[in-house]
């Protein structure tokens, strides 16, 4: 059997509230020591082939992005390009049609194997989409119940924190040495806008993860001021962020 733990990239806004940050998510494949993250929205098949993009770092310590061509029948696999990924200029490829690639035959003991596996699985990526689905679902409805209860805590401020959440959300870029576990941030914001505080409450137990997490409350500064809407003797808010790190374990068939 394969074991395939399918578990999805979220960040949450304390309560168990949960937004999307990206589809890439991180690959546990037990024959290489490579950090693989899947595009789970490049994923595209035919009838003969399978296109997927992937990233990872290189020997020489740079991220890469490499798009994927898999040939069903003939259990070949190509690159098509291969370049420096950049979190910000990404894009999923929406059109795959006449894409060359030079083929060759999958070793049984590549890590691709074991991508292509997964991939290849229809039922298995079709019940990926369907939690991803769900879990979004969830996490909107858990989200409205979230900002309620800060509004009642915050009168007047519950657009005002639901847009830094998503502002936090945007600036959230998973590192490449994601190994799963959970970070949870503690930060303050002024009336002014101004980040008073902000620390790592819980650690996930990996270093890349917790500093990432920071990262993103950091570099969201500066936030916009208080709306009129909001009690005039409130001079700051204090709010707990949760960034979940998950990671999907593509392992080598058991005979």
């Amino acid at each position: 059997m394969i074991k395939k733990a399918i578990v999805i990239c979220t960040v949450l806004l304390s309560l168990n509230s949960a937004v999307f940050a990206a589809d890439w998510i991180r690959l546990n494949i037990t024959n290489t020591s490579k950090y693989i993250y899947l595009d789970h929205d490049s994923i595209s098949k035919n009838e003969n082939y399978l296109f997927y993009v992937i990233r990872y770092k290189d020997k020489n310590e740079k991220e890469k992005t490499v798009y994927l061509k898999y040939d069903i029948n003939e259990d070949k696999i190509g690159i098509i390009k291969s370049k420096e990924y950049n979190a910000d200029k990404y894009e999923s490829p929406q059109v795959w049609d006449n894409s060359f690639a030079l083929m060759k035959k999958v070793s049984e003991d590549s890590f691709l194997n074991n991508i292509n596996m997964f991939v290849k699985d229809d039922e298995m990526v079709q019940k990926l989409t369907a939690t991803r689905q769900m879990r979004k679902q969830n996490a909107i409805s858990n989200n409205k119940e979230l900002i309620q209860k800060y509004n009642e805590k915050y009168p007047g401020m519950k657009d005002y924190i639901s847009a830094v959440e998503k502002d936090i959300r945007k600036n959230w870029k998973l590192p490449v040495t994601n190994n799963g576990g959970v970070a949870k941030v503690q930060f303050k914001i002024n009336r002014e806008g101004k980040l008073i505080s902000c620390e790592i409450k819980h650690s996930s137990g990996n270093k890349e993860n917790d500093e990432s997490a920071l990262s993103a409350v950091k570099t969201t500064e500066p936030f916009e001021k208080f709306p009129e809407t909001a009690d005039k003797n409130l001079k700051e808010i204090n709010i707990l962020m949760t960034f979940d790190y998950y990671v999907l374990d593509v392992n080598k068939k058991q005979e």
